[in-house]
């Protein structure tokens, strides 16, 4: 019964503490340099910021240039990864090399030298008489531009298999 009494009238304090009152603020921005500052309405200085040469921290590394388009606008070629299509052959004759690429929908589509290919719309560079040499452009972290060489070879039958 004892313990009872003491938990009901607690440690010997009455109440809730007081927070204190809140302090009122201004907070300035200067648009050239984007120097921020917050002060007191006394103008004593809270906070500074100056971010210099830093870049936002909320921007994403990677900028992924996307263009908007009608969703429909897209070639078959345009939708699918380039890692998903197989090298069928390779024609070639007085209009130069055209080479046949197997999608993964089971269709043949020809491509020439300057077709775009894949959804980052990488671009036929070379055709050869066993590959195809397509280069994909994007931005890097630090935003300049850098190409990547994606090199489809075809695969010659191996013995004893039709």
């Amino acid at each position: 019964m004892l313990g009872a009494v003491i938990l009901a009238t607690g440690c010997g304090q009455s109440g809730n503490p007081v927070p204190p009152p809140p302090v009122a603020t201004k907070q300035t921005v200067s648009a050239p340099t984007g120097t921020v500052q917050q002060k007191t309405d006394e103008g004593a200085l809270l906070y500074s910021y100056h971010p210099g040469t830093r870049r936002d921290p909320f921007t994403p590394i990677i900028i992924k240039e996307e263009k908007k388009q009608i969703a429909g606008a897209k070639t078959p070629l345009e939708r699918y990864p380039i890692s998903e299509f197989k090298l069928a052959g390779i024609v070639w004759g007085a209009l130069g090399y055209r080479a046949m690429l197997e999608g993964p929908d089971g269709k043949g589509y020809f491509v020439r030298q300057g077709s775009i290919i894949g959804p980052n719309r990488g671009v036929v560079k070379r055709i050869t008489e066993k590959s195809l040499v397509i280069e994909e452009k994007f931005k890097g972290p630090t935003g300049e531009m850098n190409r990547k060489e994606i090199i489809i070879e075809m695969h010659s039958k191996q013995e004893g298999t039709p």
